[in-house]
């Protein structure tokens, strides 16, 4: 469609400058985390999450169908919704520890 290439190029430059550079940041304490017996498991699965959103953007930035586009966009919000609470979950867990 129309202005496709223009949204998905807007996406993805949003992506890369704000959603990967805040998961690069994550897995400095990520990795510490993982030293933790309390918080190992949860932050092994952030660590996935962030592998599957990276995926995700650089295919979103070769895609050139709007269906796949979409999906991708949807793969994003999802995981990015899960590792926003598992984020918020992990912090908790560590401020108690």
């Amino acid at each position: 469609p129309e202005g496709f290439s223009e949204a998905r190029d807007g996406l993805v430059e949003f992506c890369r400058a704000e959603l990967l550079s805040h998961l690069e940041r994550d897995e400095r304490w990520l990795l510490q985390a993982q030293r933790c017996p309390e918080e190992r498991l949860l932050a092994e699965a952030m660590r996935a999450e962030t592998r599957t959103m990276t995926a995700a953007v650089y295919e979103l930035a070769t895609t050139t169908g709007a269906c796949e586009a979409m999906a991708l966009t949807r793969v994003l919000h999802t995981f990015l919704a899960a590792h926003d609470h598992h984020e918020k979950l992990l912090l908790t867990t560590a401020a108690t520890a």
